[in-house]
């Protein structure tokens, strides 16, 4: 879909993207969190275009999960949202089954799931700080830039001194 030009820059972020940085846990679906190059400038978002492009290419879908190599797949188009959009911007790189696959940077997941703060969120959040692959002075600065630091304060409760802010 990014080299026919029907998304542009795209990463893995949800639960999918904590098996690149720590020990995998369970999820039902694999999140693509992109952006529509160009822009769509209607009121309602659509997402026609990567179903058509799905339809076309046999793929078959459920409500909103693509069925792709035997993953659901969720795309999560993220111009809408500032933190989102920033955290496609700083997407790492890995290598996975011999191809580059950009990922969400840890931060920035733990500033999304704080936002949501379900109980799984908070359980991903304490998974990342009990691997230690969560820079605390880069997460801070990510939860100052969005306004986000009261939110985070809500949900910190089980986190090392370290992650209070």
């Amino acid at each position: 879909m990014h080299a026919k030009g029907i998304i542009g820059k795209y990463a893995v972020g949800g639960a999918s993207a904590v098996a690149f940085y720590a020990e995998p846990i369970a999820t039902k679906d694999l999140d693509i969190f992109f952006l529509f190059e160009p822009p769509q400038d209607n009121l309602i978002l659509s997402l026609e275009p990567i179903y058509d492009y799905c339809r076309e290419n046999g793929y078959s879908h459920d409500h909103e999960f693509i069925s792709i190599g035997g993953w659901d797949v969720q795309f999560v188009e993220a111009g809408h949202d500032e933190l989102w959009k920033d955290a496609l911007a700083d997407a790492r790189t890995f290598t996975f089954d011999g191809s580059s696959i950009d990922v969400l940077a840890p931060e920035h997941l733990a500033a999304m799931w704080s936002s949501v703060a379900r109980p799984k969120d908070i359980l991903k959040i304490l998974h990342f700080i009990s691997y230690d692959v969560l820079d605390s002075a880069k997460l801070k600065k990510i939860l100052e830039r969005f306004d986000m630091i009261e939110t985070w304060r809500k949900i910190q409760a089980g986190v090392p001194d370290e992650f209070r802010y």
